[in-house]
């Protein structure tokens, strides 16, 4: 089953801001900077932050990404959840409002 992810990156290295935004670029359809849209399956996302773990300075760098479900209707989306690869998210995630 395919989900819908919402990825964004904030990379602190030039070096591997390109190699980061190559791998998420292999998975997902650019829409603005640092910010991408991708339909993933369970494999697809396991093997997308595997490459990410391995492209990433965990305590400098940060990848979201943004569950945003399956699509059920034409304007309904499952409640967004989101996971981090690299430097915690420091934020109310209680209160994430998709625009």
């Amino acid at each position: 089953m395919l989900r819908h992810y919402l990825v964004t990156y904030d990379i602190s290295n030039d070096l591997r801001l390109r190699k980061v935004h190559g791998i998420v670029r292999d998975f997902g359809q650019p829409v603005q900077y640092s910010v991408f849209l991708a339909r993933l399956s369970d494999p697809q996302k396991a093997e997308l932050k595997r490459r990410l773990g391995h492209a990433l300075h965990h305590e400098q760098d940060q990848v979201l990404l943004f569950d945003l479900g399956r699509v059920h209707g034409q304007h309904e989306i499952e409640l967004p959840t989101h996971e981090v690869v690299g430097r915690p998210l420091n934020c109310d995630t209680h209160r994430v409002v998709v625009v």
